[in-house]
């Protein structure tokens, strides 16, 4: 399975240390061998084709106005036209961490159910929004959850790249 939307820990000093092509090197472009060492190791987590979905369900709750809410799919923003990575400092990945720990995620999908199913038609031949689609995002909510309670348990900073194909 291909993975579009990667996050990655570093320790927090790295980023200060590291330029941008540097980071780029650290953080996998597509799950191979070295995302699947990095990913079992706690250090790497990839989905596909849900990292928009994460984020409208994260976001797009009026029972969360948290500015953290935005922090953990996109690192806060999406990136400019050419970006790839955005870089989240130890500060921001506690209180992303903080959110997510915090957040009903089971209920924010299914509160965000028709935003959810508007996103997953516009997705190039994907199939229809579905319990299936729900049960996924989840899923991967959840595992972004346990990253980030490493990283931030860690004092990691995360570094977030987006393949040129993720759907926005």
């Amino acid at each position: 399975m291909s993975v579009d939307h990667f996050w990655c820990r570093l320790p927090g000093r790295a980023v200060d240390t590291c330029s941008p092509e540097e980071l780029g090197e650290l953080v996998p472009r597509s799950r191979d061998h070295r995302y699947d060492r990095l990913a079992a190791d706690g250090l790497a987590l990839g989905v596909r084709q849900t990292a928009a979905l994460m984020e409208l369900a994260l976001t797009e709750n009026g029972l969360h106005p948290d500015p953290a809410a935005r922090l953990p799919v996109y690192g806060g923003a999406h990136p400019a036209a050419g970006a790839e990575m955005l870089v989240l400092r130890p500060e921001q990945v506690a209180a992303a961490s903080a959110f997510l720990r915090g957040s009903a995620l089971g209920e924010l999908v299914r509160q965000q159910n028709t935003v959810l199913a508007r996103r997953v038609a516009q997705l190039d031949s994907a199939p229809p929004w579905s319990e299936t689609w729900a049960t996924r995002v989840v899923n991967d909510l959840r595992e972004l959850r346990d990253f980030f309670a490493g990283a931030a348990a860690a004092g990691d900073a995360v570094v977030v790249r987006e393949s040129a194909g993720t759907v926005r």
